[in-house]
């Protein structure tokens, strides 16, 4: 009973979670069931990202105490409650937005390399692969500590080239002209596409052996070509935190604990799953070899397991001793019987 209860709330570390006969039917039983058998494995995960996350951390948390004094500070200029805000202590936040993002473009890149061990874990439990967590997460950021890196990097530089070219084109469309809003859309898309791209080169990096400018252009082909899911995704991921944050009460301490607890692991766990359906779909049925709906039931298994039931040929050389019956065998405190007189050695005749 122990047991069962041991694999219900941590999982199989080196084991699959389900057998032949049990695998789920489609990616939708599969996501749930082993988020269901691996949660806690996700919350262990997450804290060991979080190692490659505190220097994020940190200079989030430092520049968002300065960006709310700011605010407070902007407050109090006000003359009224509707009134406009000082205009230099406006510049003055925009300014510190710029300062966090620039120094964001560092951390995010250490970011980039825990996500290559949390994101190779991650894979392995969605698409019920065996998985020792520590050992794997080593390994999977050894050998793709460059590609990490340089994808944190791009993910830095995207939200402070956002931000700026934004900011710019929207004074341009207030000032000069209206059609500078058309720039600035543009770059808010590019921003999107690119995190899109985000959700599946990490898994794809850690999966197949390709180069930089291949992960991304596969990457971009399939966020186009499941591009209503993609759009899904992303939203789930990004817009829940934005809503909690901006619409609940303490929603910025609500998040920040979710997320040092489980929420950057639920997210990878999500993404992991979507790129698993993306690569059978795209990738991996062009691969000779490659498996295909890992974890997920087919026919082919039953045809599997048949085959494996292959009978052993027989030995010529080989008699089986002879089998003694139950009723034969001597009772306590009986003897042997007697052998047959046949097959002992004839004395008094021969004498």
């Amino acid at each position: 009973m122990a047991g069962l209860f041991n694999s219900y709330y941590y999982g199989k570390a080196g084991k699959a979670d389900f057998t032949v006969e049990n695998l789920p039917k489609n990616r939708r039983e599969l996501f749930f069931q082993t988020l269901r058998v691996r949660f806690s494995g996700i919350i262990s995960v997450n804290l060991l990202f979080l190692v490659f996350c505190l220097p994020a951390i940190v200079w989030t948390g430092f520049n968002l105490l300065a960006i709310l004094a700011a605010s407070g500070l902007m407050a109090e200029t006000a003359e009224g409650a509707e009134a406009a805000l000082d205009a230099s202590a406006l510049q003055n936040t925009a300014g510190m937005l710029t300062t966090y993002l620039l120094g964001m473009v560092p951390c995010l890149g250490i970011a980039g390399i825990g996500s290559t061990g949390e994101m190779y874990v991650l894979r392995n439990w969605a698409r019920d692969d065996h998985s020792f967590m520590f050992s794997d997460f080593k390994d999977a950021v050894k050998g793709n500590w460059k590609y990490g890196l340089l994808a944190g990097l791009i993910n830095g530089l995207s939200l402070l080239l956002c931000y700026v070219a934004y900011m710019f084109y929207g004074n341009m469309a207030t000032t000069n002209s209206v059609f500078f809003v058309i720039p600035q859309m543009f770059v808010v898309v590019c921003v999107v596409v690119w995190w899109m791209i985000n959700m599946l080169i990490f898994p794809m990096m850690v999966t197949y052996d390709m180069k930089f400018g291949q992960l991304v252009r596969n990457c971009a082909i399939m966020v186009v070509a499941r591009l209503p899911w993609s759009l899904l995704w992303l939203a789930v991921t990004a817009l829940l935190p934005f809503i909690l944050v901006m619409y609940i009460p303490y929603g910025i301490p609500i998040v920040a604990v979710l997320y040092l607890v489980i929420g950057f692991g639920l997210t990878g766990f999500i993404y992991a799953s979507y790129a698993n359906a993306c690569f059978d779909r795209f990738l991996n049925p062009r691969i000779e070899g490659a498996p295909v709906n890992k974890g997920i039931y087919t026919d082919t298994d039953d045809d599997d397991d048949d085959e494996d039931d292959v009978p052993l040929p027989p030995r010529p050389d080989y008699s089986h001793p002879p089998v003694q019956r139950y009723e034969d065998l001597p009772k306590n405190g009986e003897n042997k019987p007697e052998t047959n007189s046949e097959d002992q050695p004839s004395g008094g005749e021969g004498a």
